[in-house]
């Protein structure tokens, strides 16, 4: 089955803080992939301080579900804090 939608998210670490981001956005992966709809996740490094989650999604549906359900809120509201990552850039696009 082919994705309806894919969502990627590039995340850049605060300084000293890139190998704990990692593991954070490996950990929130695991979390995602059993989301209704999410067929995929993969996250990689593209710099030594900055990472890529990208998942791909059922339908478009499924995921805006996801992304305005309170996990996801939660999620990217700790990303976004300054704890581990000085900011995001978030990406949404029809697969088709």
């Amino acid at each position: 089955m082919s994705p309806s939608a894919i969502a990627i998210v590039r995340v850049q670490a605060f300084p000293g803080q890139a190998a704990a981001l990692g593991l954070h956005l490996s950990e929130l992966l695991v979390q995602v992939r059993q989301q209704p709809g999410c067929q995929s996740g993969e996250l990689q490094a593209l710099a030594a301080d900055r990472w890529q989650v990208s998942t791909c999604w059922a339908s478009q549906a499924e995921l805006d579900a996801h992304l305005s359900g309170p996990k996801a809120q939660q999620w990217l509201g700790r990303l976004g804090s300054g704890e581990l990552a000085l900011g995001l850039e978030f990406e949404s696009r029809s697969a088709e």
